[in-house]
């Protein structure tokens, strides 16, 4: 059994790196070419707010077997640069949108799906370049006024921290935001989560609490596809989950919405399987 850096080199290992410019800075990238040649178009993974890639990093080799998959680090996270102003979901959009037109080239379709707080952005994304969107899949998503519930949490540890607190601080954290099961909450994910932290010099949670992607909504004119862990503790329980189905349905008539049973926040890692199967369509 791997330890959880080498996973990450691992998987790291299988992808190739690539860079796009904005001003003042470049994005970082990663992409996993299709097992075997395929007629559809790349699909492209958004990553949560204090995130990176890696939160993706239990789903990109099985969704490899029928796509071609993009994973990047936002502004401000992992490693890509900083986020210059203005800090606005408007701005994350143009700065990624012309990242993907570097690597895509700016007529080419391609299909998202996205985190928590890369939600906005992708949503953004998705509303800006109309047809071109294939499919846009939200998981967990923030944006939704008061349906968003803010989760309190431990302060995070310090250079003082021994390591045994500092992992039971990341533990007892993953466990109020992002996963439900204990199961879930292995050494892996204390180790991404930690390295997250380490990085981050961009602070998501004010625009996470606005309404601005629900008002995107209406915008997109991609097949639209919503993902809940029904125990997502941002979500703010079922009848919260429902009005989130309504936002849905009534913004997009292709709109489908999927409530994962017994799931935390980051849906992708604690069900994998359950949300490959809805981002390939193999339901």
């Amino acid at each position: 059994m791997p330890s959880p850096a080498e996973r990450v080199a691992q998987t790291l290992g299988s992808a190739r790196i690539h860079h796009t410019s904005y001003e003042g800075g470049e994005l970082y990238w990663q992409r996993w070419s299709a097992s075997k040649a395929l007629d559809a178009p790349p699909l492209l993974l958004f990553h949560g707010g204090f995130g990176s890639w890696n939160h993706w990093i239990a789903n990109v080799e099985d969704l490899r077997q029928k796509r071609d998959v993009w994973t990047f680090d936002l502004p401000g996270l992992g490693q890509s640069d900083d986020m210059p102003e203005p800090h606005t979901i408007a701005h994350f959009s143009e700065i990624v949108l012309s990242g993907i037109d570097q690597l895509l080239g700016d007529q080419n379709p391609f299909a998202i799906a996205a985190f928590s707080f890369g939600a906005m952005i992708a949503g953004q994304v998705a509303a800006d370049v109309g047809e071109r969107c294939t499919r846009c899949t939200l998981i967990g998503a923030a944006g939704f006024g008061d349906l968003h519930e803010q989760v309190s949490l431990l302060p995070p540890p310090t250079l003082k921290t021994s390591a045994e607190e500092a992992e039971r601080i990341q533990r007892e954290n993953l466990r109020r935001l992002m996963l439900h099961s204990p199961s879930a909450i292995d050494d892996l994910a204390v180790y991404l989560h930690s390295d997250n932290l380490s990085r981050f010099r961009f602070r998501s949670r004010g625009l996470a609490k606005t309404n601005e992607l629900a008002k995107l909504l209406p915008s997109i004119r991609a097949p639209l596809t919503g993902v809940w862990g029904s125990e997502d503790t941002t979500a703010g329980g079922a009848e919260q989950i429902a009005a989130r189905r309504q936002l849905f349905a009534s913004a997009n008539n292709d709109s489908e919405f999927f409530v994962l049973n017994g799931v935390g926040h980051w849906a992708m890692y604690e069900a994998p399987a359950a949300v490959n199967r809805i981002l390939l369509n193999d339901l």
